[in-house]
C-alpha cells in the first residue's frame, strides 16, 4: 500500500476546514500549498488577502488551524523567499514544509529554520531543473518531492511523462532518499512512478472530485 497525502490549495481557511473534513480518519497527513503569486502565477491563503490577519492569529495561538490536531499538516511553501514565512507556519502547528529549490539562494537557513523547529524538510524540484542541484542538500533533508510539471500551484494539471526518466535517474544516484510526487498523480500513473522509486503520493483532484472520497483513497492506497 502506498502513502496517499490529500493536498489543498485555500484561496480562503474554509476552504482548508471543508476539504479536510472530508479527509478526516482517511489519512494520517495532508499537505496545504501556499502560493504567494509570485513563484507560480496563483495566489492562496494567506496571500489572496493582504488585510486578513488569519495567519497572525494562528501564529500568536489565538486560533487553531483547521483539524491541527487531526492530521499531521505539511506546508508546500511555494513562494519566494521562504524562510521569511516559516517562522509563521511553525508557530501554527505544521510539522513538515517543502522549500523549493529554485525559490530561494537561501536554502541552507531555510533548512536549518526547519530543522530546529523539529520538523521535517523537503526539498521540492520541477521538470525542468537540474536534479543535481539538490546534492549537496541531501544528507540533510528528509524527503525530495518531484513536482509533476512546471506548471504549479494548480489543480487538474496532467503528469509531464519526462519527470519519470528524471525520478529514475535520481533513485538510482540515491536510492536511500524518500521520494514523494506532487501534480498529476491518478490510477494510471502510481504504478509506473512507483516502479522508479516514489513512494508518498500528492494527490487533489483525484481525491476530492470523486463522488466518494474513501473509495477514491482507498483505491489509490491500494497500488
Amino acid at each position: 500500500m502506498v502513502e496517499i497525502i490529500p493536498s489543498v490549495i485555500p484561496q480562503y481557511l474554509d476552504i482548508v476546514r471543508e476539504k479536510l473534513g472530508k479527509v478526516l480518519g482517511l489519512v494520517k497527513k495532508v499537505q496545504i500549498d501556499i502560493v504567494d503569486g509570485q513563484y507560480a502565477e496563483v495566489l492562496t491563503w494567506p496571500f489572496v488577502d493582504k488585510d486578513s490577519d488569519d495567519l497572525m492569529n494562528l501564529a500568536r495561538g489565538n486560533e487553531k488551524f483547521p483539524y491541527i490536531d487531526d492530521f499531521i499538516l505539511e506546508i508546500d511553501m511555494m513562494v519566494l523567499h521562504p524562510v521569511e514565512y516559516l517562522g509563521d507556519f511553525i508557530s501554527l502547528g505544521a510539522k513538515s514544509f517543502v522549500v523549493h529549490i529554485d525559490s530561494t539562494d537561501h536554502i541552507q537557513e531555510c533548512i536549518d529554520t526547519i530543522k530546529n523547529s523539529g520538523c521535517r524538510v523537503g526539498l521540492g524540484i520541477k521538470p525542468s531543473i537540474d536534479v543535481d542541484l539538490l546534492q549537496s542538500f541531501l544528507p540533510q533533508v528528509d524527503f525530495v518531492q518531484f513536482m509533476g510539471n512546471d506548471k504549479v500551484g494548480h489543480n487538474g494539471i496532467e503528469l509531464d511523462k519526462s519527470v519519470i526518466n528524471k525520478i529514475k535517474y535520481f533513485h538510482e544516484k540515491h536510492p536511500s532518499t524518500d521520494i514523494q510526487i506532487d501534480i498529476g498523480v491518478n490510477e494510471e500513473n502510481i504504478p509506473k512512478l512507483k516502479k522508479v522509486g516514489v513512494s508518498s503520493f500528492i494527490s487533489s483532484s483525484s481525491i476530492f472530485n470523486a463522488s466518494n472520497v474513501k473509495e477514491a483513497i482507498t483505491k489509490l492506497q491500494s497500488f
